[in-house]
Parts: structure tokens; C-alpha cells; sequence
């Protein structure tokens, strides 16, 4: 430091310094070379600053299914070979309907669930504890009042798919992609329809599902078209 800003920026603080530190330094503008007796500490190190990584938690909306079978639902979503972990799950699931707080009617599915992209279905079986869905990556919708004796109208996707989610008894869940073109089915006096396969039958908690391999891929369970429920769920996919 050169001699005038010493004078300047340091001299005025000679008496916070003390005595024999601001001799030496006066020593030191003489003497570059000559010994001095203050205790001299070495630079100080900036340290950067290090914040704590941001933990992103899953937050499960179901009284259904757990963070794995959220997991690989995402996966099936995404056409991941591999599932996800439940750390990796990128999607949040927006609860929209539960039959037992909600009710098991058409009538509520279509006022609570219609026009909403991409949702997922899940019902769990009465007796057997089985857990069936299916995914719209569509909209749900309620045609005509004045149609509704008249054929489903249909929607044509390949991203549509209904699974069993793996219960006790099984290694592991069942993913059944859609075959036909008729993958998703909209009609006022019913519930959601996969495929003319797999449906919500009428409001007594009644489904009817079907295997026809011209519709999908894999068979999930027997066939049985009075399928009773005890529980009915209904998510928006979101992603994160």
C-alpha cells in the first residue's frame, strides 16, 4: 500500500489499531525490510456459501394406492421402460373425485371430472382387494341428454391404458395398452369407458370389465361385468 494511503486510510484509525501496530506499520513505510514485533494473520479465505438441496415430496392424495404405484403410473404415462422412483415421480395427481366422499354416480363423475385433461381412474374391488384403473390422456366429456340412448360416442388415442396395480398375489402389476380405435368412450348416463372393455356400469357400484384382444394388449383379471366396488378415485395428472 503507498505511503499516501496510509496517511489517508489508515492513519486515521491509528488509535483502534494501537500503539505498536501503527509503529510498526510506520516502521515498515521507512524499512520495507526491518523486523516487526505485531502478529500478522493471513488472508482471509472467502468461503462460498453452500445452500441445502431442495427435497421435493411426494404428496399421496389416495386412500387407494401408495407413492410406488404412483410411481409407475407416471411411468406408464411416459412410455419409460424403466419405472421411476419414488423420488423421480415428476407428476402431481390432483384428487377430483372419491366415491365415498363424493358419491359412485355418474351424475357426480361428469360434473366433477368433465373437460379435465389427462386423468387417471382407480376402483378397488369388493372382496378381493384388487385395484383396477385406467388413463385418458383426453377429456372426459357428457354428450347430448337427448343422445343418451344412442350409441358411446368415441375417442381415438394410443396413449390410453388400464392395469391392475400388484396386489399380494402377484409379482408385480399388470399394464394393458389400447389396441382399438375406439379407446375412449363419452356418454351421459355413464361413468368413464375404456375401450368397451373396462367401464363404470350404473350408480350402484357396479363396473364391467372385459378382456378382448382386439382391444388391449394384456388381460388384467377374469372377466366379470358386475364388478362391485368399494371404493371409486379419480385424478388430474399435473406435471410438476
Amino acid at each position: 500500500m503507498p505511503g499516501k494511503d496510509i496517511v489517508s486510510k489508515v492513519k486515521p484509525y491509528r488509535q483502534i489499531l494501537g500503539l505498536n501496530l501503527w509503529d510498526d506499520i510506520s516502521t515498515k513505510i521507512m524499512d520495507p525490510n526491518a523486523s516487526i514485533s505485531s502478529t500478522v494473520l493471513p488472508a482471509r479465505k472467502k468461503i462460498p456459501v453452500q445452500l441445502p438441496v431442495r427435497e421435493v415430496h411426494f404428496i399421496n392424495p389416495s386412500s387407494i394406492i401408495n407413492d410406488k404405484h404412483f410411481a409407475e403410473i407416471s411411468s406408464w404415462i411416459d412410455h419409460r421402460p424403466s419405472k421411476y422412483d419414488i423420488t423421480e415421480i415428476p407428476y402431481k395427481f390432483n384428487l377430483l373425485l372419491r366415491g365415498s366422499r363424493d358419491g359412485f354416480t355418474h351424475e357426480k363423475f361428469h360434473r366433477l371430472c368433465d373437460n379435465i385433461p389427462g386423468t387417471v381412474v382407480i376402483i378397488k374391488v369388493n372382496g378381493t382387494n384388487e385395484i383396477l384403473g385406467g388413463y385418458n390422456p383426453l377429456i372426459w366429456i357428457s354428450n347430448d341428454l337427448s343422445e343418451w340412448l344412442s350409441t358411446i360416442k368415441w375417442l381415438s388415442t394410443t396413449d390410453s391404458f388400464i392395469f391392475l396395480l400388484k396386489p399380494q398375489n402377484l409379482p408385480n402389476s399388470i399394464l394393458s395398452r389400447i389396441h382399438a380405435k375406439f379407446a375412449i368412450g363419452w356418454h351421459s348416463m355413464r361413468g368413464p369407458i375404456f375401450g368397451g372393455s373396462f367401464f363404470m356400469q350404473d350408480d350402484s357400484k357396479k363396473w364391467y370389465y372385459v378382456h378382448k384382444d382386439a382391444n388391449y394388449e394384456r388381460r388384467l383379471r377374469s372377466d366379470n361385468t358386475n364388478l362391485l366396488i368399494d371404493e371409486f378415485e379419480v385424478f388430474q395428472v399435473l406435471k410438476n
